[in-house]
């Protein structure tokens, strides 16, 4: 029922159907869109796996490259491929501010590569103004270009082709945090690539990073490793290499043959200039230079010509700092020096990065390397690593060379000076000596020629010896050659400093014309003093340098080159000084035995000077032994006599009987002589400080001596003894010399010698003549002297109440002093102490004179003026000298204890009283003998107990010691003060010797006479 029910229901609606036909339409259209879901599905999960199959495949084949960095870019090129439209394509790196094209496809078509572009810029980077690339690195981010006309975009691109794209994918390859690369998908359509595409190579992109990241880190410690056995390689090569430009070449071309870099130099350092000099380049300008020389490269930068002062751009500053200096950007370097004129500008332009390494063993700089490189940021921590382990090898490599240089140019220069030793003990004699040696110093130096001059010291005269050229030609005129002072400026220079100088200027007259080489066809000469131990000249040694030499080094030499010429130079000043010990050697051996003959020579005038007494005699074995002994002809000896001031003849031998009888009548006066000689006259006043020092006189032949010598050739040998002229011995010649001298230096000697005999014959005669007038004016003085200490007092008075003492000494043998003690009788004493104003005999004399006057006058008169004035009177009258004397004459009266006195101009006598105080005695006259009349008055003094008069001449006062002090007044009270509590002997005991220590060694000045009186002291009472 129901389904009847229904049934009727459902068919007889109409809307039932249609429903019925809708469901049904929905459920088919439900069961279409399932299945085309399913089968979208079923396609998109295909596509995935075969997108994830390529994905999986590129990885693998990324994972599975061997690292070579060139072939996994092309895998990656390949791989790409296989997921997007590749027919512009690139795939590019990022290194040290540069962005590389590795990989480039245009169009189908591949284009050369690798491409470099720079993506330094000197405007701000925000504004990306190196392009899209730039914006990539920068930022490590993706970038989906649809149409490049319609969108905006980041950054500007920068095209190189005409015709750009307009759709593009930029993926950055990613390794860590630095953006390694760029995968780059370009298309002329809009559109043409999806975000699957992108998405792909996303994953494909940092498939590569990790791949290129690690391509790169192997490739990195590949050239690691390659360039660390590539350094050890160089330091082998290096190491073997001996000689320092043959080490340098190496090591420049070595090292860019193996790093590549742009330029490699290597700077020594000069320390006499404070520069860095280039020693080689591997730069072919300088290169070129260096190995084939200027003549050929007359343009080139010649590697001394290139400087840098220590201190001034990145190699100076390396060699100044002494540590590795490093510019990655030399642009921004203020160090770096990118105008240096020496430079060449293949250098100057190209140069973006540079380091300096100091090449230092022991601490001592050798050089610098530097190394130089086009492109920025060139140099990192292994880069630099490298460069110094290769700096080290090669520091010790140069030091090596440099100590194999020096062994082997010192053991060059001792086999040098031992040839030339060779040379000089087996040759017979000096001619030989010179010859050997001027021939073998172009062969060990290089020189074109060498020679020697010999210094004359009596002619004062450069003679030529011997001239060689490197040939071994000599020179036929050189040894003719003669130059005196001023002839040749370099010369002069030579002989003046005594030091070796450079010339250029080749004197015209000299000329090497038996020889392929001729001086003035060098480029320079240098002149080698020769001198002796006491640094005197010898003679100069001449060589000339060779053409590339010159004596005016505008440019300074390399410090290599400057070491090779100053070694040479070296050589030949040793050598030079070898040969001038060999010549101060040879001319002392031939002086020793000149100087043996001319001893044995005077040795046998000597004995016949000894052998006789007579001076005739001696002077007549000289003559004649002078000619047997030097040769000459005829001479004759003139002695002078200074009393009468004329030469008196002596002896002679080889004159005519004529010339005899004329010689022995023989006196010339002093201008006679002088007027023979001019040269003898100029010295004549002056003969030690002149004529001990000459030679000879050559001498104006008169008639009368033309006569006497028979020939008008003669010479006059001075006779000096102290200092002066005593006579001459002159000598005659028959030839004459012709302007040479007469005379060689063993004559000459031999002739001085006899002539110093000779006169000092005459000197001893003179002082044996002298000597015996001495002797018997001395005993005659002796006789005086006794005679005059006849006159004094042989002891001192006894006088009651007081004591007395006395002191004489003389000056000379005879004194102009005297003091006497004169009885008068009722005890009365008469004392007398006077002083004549002279010294000597003279004076003397005139004292005995004085004395016998006034004793007799004083025994008939009682007052001591009266007694003076008439002692005046008579030496007045009687004498008949200029002599006067000073007397003191008192009378001492013991009863009554006075001293009555009187002073004639004589020195007041002291009272020293008995508390110590002193005070002169009063009254002087004037002294005896001045005048004819003189007014004297008398004086009286009484003494006290213990009072004391000191009287004196001026010998005690004005006593000298060595500093011109005199003993003076006040030492005289001093010293009497002293002992003024004893007897008058021992105050007078104390005044001598206080005088003789005053004086010292000081030799007496004047006579010194002194007399003490003084009165006894009261006895004390005894006590009751």
């Amino acid at each position: 029922m129901l389904r009847y029910a229904v049934q009727p229901a459902i068919s007889t609606n109409p809307n039932f159907w249609w429903l019925v036909l809708l469901a049904g339409l929905l459920g088919m259209g439900l069961l279409i869109y399932i299945y085309l879901r399913r089968r979208a599905s079923r396609r998109q999960l295909v596509e995935r796996v075969a997108e994830l199959e390529a994905l999986s495949t590129a990885g693998r084949a990324l994972v599975a490259s061997e690292l070579d960095l060139d072939a996994l870019i092309d895998l990656i090129a390949d791989q790409a491929g296989q997921i997007i439209d590749t027919d512009t394509f690139q795939i590019g790196l990022f290194d040290k501010g540069f962005y590389e094209i590795r990989y480039w496809m245009i169009n189908g078509e591949a284009q050369d590569t690798p491409q470099r572009f720079d993506l330094h810029s000197p405007q701000d980077r925000n504004e990306h103004s190196n392009g899209l690339m730039g914006w990539v690195y920068d930022t490590g981010q993706s970038l989906f270009v649809s149409d490049f006309q319609k969108e905006q975009l980041p950054a500007q691109p920068q095209y190189i082709s005409p015709d750009p794209p307009r759709s593009a994918l930029f993926i950055p390859m990613v390794s860590g945090e630095q953006t390694i690369g760029v995968i780059a998908a370009q298309s002329p359509q809009p559109g043409r690539f999806t975000d699957q595409d992108m998405r792909r190579l996303t994953i494909l992109a940092n498939q590569a990073a990790a791949a290129i990241a690690n391509g790169r880190l192997y490739r990195q410690e590949q050239m690691r490793v390659r360039h660390l056995d590539l350094v050890g390689q160089i330091a082998r090569q290096v190491n073997a290499a001996h000689d320092l430009d043959e080490l340098f070449e190496q090591v420049v071309s070595l090292t860019k043959e193996t790093f590549g870099f742009h330029a490699v130099n290597i700077f020594a350092a000069d320390a006499t200039t404070s520069e860095m000099v280039i020693q080689a380049s591997s730069l072919e300008t300088i290169h070129s230079a260096t190995r084939h020389g200027r003549e050929a490269f007359p343009d080139a930068v010649l590697p001394h010509h290139i400087r840098m002062p220590i201190g001034y751009g990145i190699v100076g500053t390396a060699a100044a700092e002494q540590q590795t200096i490093v510019a990655n950007n030399t642009a921004d370097d203020s160090r770096f020096v990118g105008n240096l004129d020496a430079l060449p500008q293949e250098s100057q332009l190209s140069t973006q990065a540079e380091i300096a390494i100091p090449l230092i063993v022991n601490d001592e700089l050798l050089g610098v390397l530097d190394v130089q490189s086009p492109s920025p940021n060139t140099f990192g921590p292994a880069e630099q690593t490298v460069l110094e382990a290769l700096g080290a090898e090669v520091a010790s490599a140069i030091h090596k060379a440099q100590q194999f240089a020096r062994e082997q140019e010192q053991a060059w220069m001792t086999t040098a000076q031992l040839q030339v030793a060779e040379a000089i003990s087996r040759s017979r004699d000096l001619d030989e000596m010179y010859a050997n040696v001027a021939r073998l110093i172009p062969l060990l130096t290089g020189a074109e020629f060498a020679g020697f001059m010999l210094w004359d010291d009596e002619d004062e005269t450069y003679q030529g010896v011997v001239l060689m050229d490197a040939a071994g030609d000599e020179d036929d005129t050189f040894g003719h050659l003669e130059l005196e002072i001023g002839d040749w400026g370099a010369l002069d220079a030579v002989h003046v400093g005594r030091y070796a100088i450079s010339t250029s200027q080749t004197p015209s007259w000299m000329r090497v014309s038996g020889s392929r080489q001729s001086p003035e066809a060098t480029n320079c000469m240098r002149l080698y003093p020769l001198l002796s131990s006491q640094e005197q000249p010898l003679g100069v040694l001449l060589v000339g340098l060779d053409a590339k030499s010159s004596c005016d080094q505008e440019t300074p030499l390399p410090p290599t080159e400057r070491d090779s010429a100053r070694r040479r130079e070296e050589l030949r000043a040793a050598l030079a000084r070898q040969t001038a010990q060999a010549l101060e050697s040879a001319q002392l051996r031939i002086a020793q035995q000149e100087e043996a003959w001319v001893n044995t020579a005077l040795l046998q005038v000597a004995e016949a000077v000894s052998s006789l007494t007579e001076l005739d005699e001696i002077l007549d074995s000289i003559v004649r032994l002078v000619p047997l002994l030097v040769g000459v002809d005829s001479v004759f000896v003139l002695i002078w006599d200074a009393d009468r001031q004329l030469f008196r003849a002596g002896p002679s031998y080889g004159v005519s009987p004529m010339g005899r009888g004329l010689v022995e009548t023989l006196e010339i006066d002093r201008d006679e002589l002088l007027s023979m000689s001019p040269q003898l006259a100029a010295d004549f006043d002056e003969p030690s400080a002149r004529m001990s020092a000459a030679s000879h006189y050559p001498l104006r032949v008169p008639t009368w001596l033309e006569t006497v010598l028979g020939t008008t050739n003669a010479y006059n040998f001075s006779l000096i003894a102290g200092g002066r002229l005593v006579g001459t011995m002159i000598v005659g010649l028959e030839h004459d010399p012709k302007g040479k001298r007469p005379f060689s230096t063993r004559r000459a000697n031999i002739l001085n010698g006899i002539a110093q005999q000779a006169a000092t014959a005459v000197v001893n005669n003179q002082l044996y003549l002298e000597s015996a007038e001495r002797s018997r004016l001395q005993q005659e003085l002796d006789v005086a002297h006794n005679i005059q200490t006849s006159f004094l007092p042989d002891t001192n008075p006894h006088i009651p109440g007081c004591s007395i003492a006395s002191y004489w000494q003389a000056a000379r043998q005879v004194s102009g002093d005297f003091f006497d003690f004169l009885p008068l009788g009722d005890d009365r004493w008469g004392i007398v102490i006077a002083d004549v104003a002279d010294k000597g005999v003279p004076a003397a004399l005139f004292m005995a004179l004085s004395r016998t006057i006034l004793r007799t006058v004083a025994f008939n008169r009682n007052d001591p003026a009266q007694v003076l004035m008439r002692v005046n009177e008579i030496i007045g009258r009687e004498a008949r000298s200029d002599l006067f004397v000073t007397v003191f004459y008192g009378v001492w009266d013991a009863a009554q204890q006075r001293l009555t006195y009187a002073n004639a101009g004589h020195n007041p006598p002291l009272l020293m009283q008995a508390n110590g105080t002193f005070r002169e005695l009063p009254g002087n006259g004037i002294a005896l003998g001045v005048i004819p009349e003189v007014q004297l008055r008398s004086s009286s003094v009484s003494l006290n107990p213990a009072d004391t008069i000191i009287m004196y001449t001026d010998g005690i006062t004005e006593a000298l010691n060595e500093d011109f002090d005199e003993f003076g007044m006040d030492r005289l009270k001093l010293a009497a003060k002293s002992a003024a509590q004893r007897d008058a002997a021992t105050i007078l005991k104390q005044i001598t010797e206080s005088v003789g220590d005053h004086v010292g060694g000081t030799p007496q000045f004047d006579d010194i006479t002194l007399i003490v009186l003084k009165r006894h002291a009261e006895k004390a009472k005894p006590e009751t």
